[in-house]
């Protein structure tokens, strides 16, 4: 006999179900994915669910919780199930089409504060940003300095569709204007601009290794934001080489660079001449992350 009596779906016993079935298919942060997956399918921030153990979850919430909680099993990242990835304290839209924001990739924003200054908010500066993806450089770096004009390019209309919602969301579309453009061939940039930074995250995993990559990278992240070539620098030669004419007398040239890069970039800089002031810039573990050169004066 079927019993009268549903036993009730909370918010506590589906988390810890979450829980088991996430940390046997060795995902690593199972409590944490958990809760903001489920947090993503009640709308509602992920210390409510603390605050609220013994909600009850709909039918059909469970039904959703659980597609979205099979969807990591098959090692979907957590950011394009929700939609979603935080950087610089703030949320930008992702999919598919596009790279997930990292933590490392502050550092490039963080070195360009440090090389503008304290008084570039008050300047009229102008940034390229190449290679933008969702759009994360070219707005942090519009939001950090008000008064600045950004010039936004990459390949994907997909991307740049991406880059458009998330420009629109932190209310920058009057600073920003972004362009495809393919930066691995000749640049189809008006040759009258000139910019006092350009800023990029390129492709840098070798193609060799693209295919030892995690699956949650290989067989979701787009291929052609991640494969740098056959030694992952070729759209470091590239973007050098084609920069340089667009860099201000004093402008600045801000790479983030993959693990043992940095000494390779660096030589590209110092064979390609026009440049000096080369830094490298490590991250909060001490890898090697930000490269960056300045076009001399005169």
């Amino acid at each position: 006999m079927v019993s009268p009596y549903k036993i009730s779906v909370t918010v506590r016993n589906t988390l810890q179900e979450a829980r088991n079935t996430l940390s046997s298919n060795l995902i690593e942060q199972a409590r944490l994915e958990a809760e903001l997956l489920l947090a993503h399918v009640l709308d509602v921030k992920k210390e409510d669910l603390v605050i609220h153990p013994n909600r009850e979850l709909t039918d059909s919430q469970e039904e959703n919780f659980q597609q979205l909680i099979e969807r990591r099993c098959r090692k979907e990242p957590l950011a394009y199930i929700i939609g979603h990835r935080e950087f610089w304290s703030l949320p930008f839209k992702v999919n598919r089409k596009v790279l997930i924001p990292r933590p490392e990739t502050e550092g490039v924003i963080e070195h360009l504060l440090d090389l503008a200054g304290e008084e570039a908010t008050k300047k009229v500066l102008s940034i390229l940003d190449v290679g933008t993806g969702s759009g994360i450089l070219a707005i942090v770096a519009a939001l950090e300095f008000p008064r600045a004009r950004v010039i936004a390019v990459d390949n994907s209309n997909d991307a740049l569709e991406i880059a458009q919602e998330n420009i629109h969301r932190h209310q920058v579309v009057e600073q920003i204007e972004t362009f495809k453009m393919n930066f691995m061939c000749p640049w189809t940039l008006s040759e009258d601009d000139l910019y006092d930074y350009i800023l990029s995250n390129p492709p840098y995993i070798s193609s060799k290794d693209f295919e030892q990559l995690m699956p949650d990278v290989r067989d979701y992240e787009p291929r052609v934001a991640l494969d740098g070539g056959p030694d992952g620098l070729a759209c470091y030669r590239h973007i050098i080489s084609k920069a340089f004419p667009y860099l201000k007398p004093g402008g600045c040239l801000i790479f983030e660079v993959g693990e043992d890069q940095a000494e390779a970039v660096k030589r590209y800089l110092q064979d390609h001449g026009g440049l000096d002031g080369i830094a490298i810039i490590q991250d909060l573990s001490g890898r090697d992350r930000v490269v960056s050169a300045r076009r001399v004066l005169g």
